[in-house]
């Protein structure tokens, strides 16, 4: 039985909306295993909705126009290596960062395949059935530092497909392993330097409790916590332990507000990064690695679906009534994303982080090789690119080739479980680690996949 004790004490001490997480859940947290030492952390990129291969990494300037589309190309650092025109920044950090081609999986529905990048595991049924990668991040590594939680998901309110969203989730871990969620917009008519007051508005101490008390149910806790221990074998109060730290380290703890305040930064960094949502986020989740945070999402896509260009890739001109979401095409998303990406890349190298910041931007899948009858690309699982930086990898390459439509790679195809697997061996993970669901059955980390092997 769970000792009331306690849970009056986390009740009264720190009221923990802005993560997302109930008591319930809480209760359900199973504890981090916390035995990897190991300061590396990731930056991951979600371009939700399917980000077209065409108009970013591996355009086709040699193909029929219906295959090629309305945009050129431009050269990059790597000699001979072609980008699209939207993306003149990224192609002059490419000497930093390894692009891949050949990413294959075949799904073309964007659960499934969201699913399956963020876990490992193909999705089903529309519900999540699996941790996501920052989940499993943070059961198995466990906050890096005091006051800073182990994942942070940097997003805009799921409204259209929230379902998708789920897939970033905790899974069978249970709520204590899910990201504390950032909504608000770090950049608001100006650079905005109040944004763990905006994130963490229902993360703060109860009404009547002080800084000095906190300390002293601290200890209290410690006493309770020594007096049962012997006798609480349960997941239940070790996630118990386990989250309440994490909350009272970032209620009490100076660090994460530090972190949050981009006020420190030169304006000529914020320039770098951008005005703009996507900049400003990417300068944030930089903030957030430094800071001790172990895996930091960033989602582009404020409907889910920002990427899933069907109607024109130009300028996606859906219904004015935004019963599809928000019109954007490449036109209005290319020039923030490109600059959000080389920012990263050179943020990430100048400041001596690269061995320990990887940075991963994808999404679930590519598009059609053929531009449809309204101007858009559909769905395509046979073939995307990505883009990894940092990490320690081996960078200025280009990893797989398509062929000359851009349907399918004709050397070396990757499986999505493969980056996951090269992630992990960043982060110290054992990949022939597992977990345990609350029936007692173990869940490999991933059912296959191996690290990439040009990478390392």
């Amino acid at each position: 039985m769970v000792d009331t004790t306690r849970r009056r004490f986390l009740q009264s001490t720190v009221s923990a909306g802005g993560l997302g997480l109930s008591l319930d859940g809480i209760l359900q947290a199973q504890a981090s295993d916390a035995s990897v030492d190991n300061d590396t952390a990731v930056i991951q990129v979600w371009l939700g909705g399917g980000p077209s291969q065409f108009e970013t990494f591996d355009p086709k300037p040699e193909a029929p126009i219906e295959i090629r589309g309305p945009y050129g190309t431009i050269p990059t650092l790597h000699s001979g290596v072609k980008f699209c025109e939207t993306m003149p920044l990224t192609s002059q950090v490419v000497d930093r960062a390894a692009i891949i081609r050949s990413i294959s999986h075949g799904e073309n529905g964007h659960f499934v395949a969201a699913h399956w990048l963020s876990t490992g595991y193909r999705g089903m049924n529309n519900q999540a059935s699996h941790p996501s990668a920052g989940a499993l991040v943070s059961k198995f590594l466990g906050p890096r530092s005091p006051g800073m939680p182990p994942y942070v998901l940097l997003s805009e309110e799921q409204t259209r497909n929230p379902n998708i969203g789920e897939v970033m989730g905790p899974g069978h871990l249970g709520s204590g392993h899910g990201a504390f969620t950032v909504l608000q917009d770090p950049y608001v008519s100006g650079y905005r330097h109040d944004m763990l007051q905006a994130a963490t508005s229902n993360l703060k101490l109860a009404d009547d409790v002080t800084i000095d008390r906190v300390g002293d149910r601290r200890s209290l806790l410690t006493s309770l916590d020594n007096l049962s221990r012997n006798i609480d074998a349960s997941r239940t109060m070790r996630g118990i332990d386990r989250f309440g730290q994490v909350a009272l380290d970032m209620v009490t703890n100076g660090k994460a507000r530090k972190a949050f305040d981009l006020s420190d930064e030169p304006a000529h960094i914020h320039k770098l990064y951008g005005g703009h949502r996507w900049g400003q986020s990417a300068l944030l989740a930089r903030r957030l690695v430094e800071a001790g945070v172990s895996f930091v999402t960033i989602n582009t896509a404020p409907d889910s679906l920002c990427w899933d260009w069907h109607l024109n890739i130009v300028n996606d001109n859906r219904p004015a009534d935004g019963s599809l979401g928000p019109s954007r095409g490449m036109d209005l998303s290319g020039p923030p994303l490109d600059q959000m990406i080389a920012a990263l890349v050179t943020d990430i190298y100048q400041r001596g982080l690269d061995k320990k910041v990887m940075l991963l931007v994808w999404g679930e899948f590519g598009r059609t090789p053929r531009i449809n009858k309204t101007g858009g690309r559909d769905h395509w699982g046979p073939l995307m690119s990505i883009l990894l930086a940092g990490g320690g990898i081996k960078v200025g390459q280009v990893i797989g080739q398509s062929n000359s439509r851009g349907e399918t790679p004709v050397d070396r195809p990757i499986h999505p479980n493969d980056v996951l697997a090269t992630v992990y061996r960043h982060l110290g993970i054992d990949l022939s680690s597992h977990t345990v669901t609350r029936e007692g059955r173990p869940i490999p980390l991933l059912p296959n996949g191996e690290p990439i092997s040009e990478l390392i």
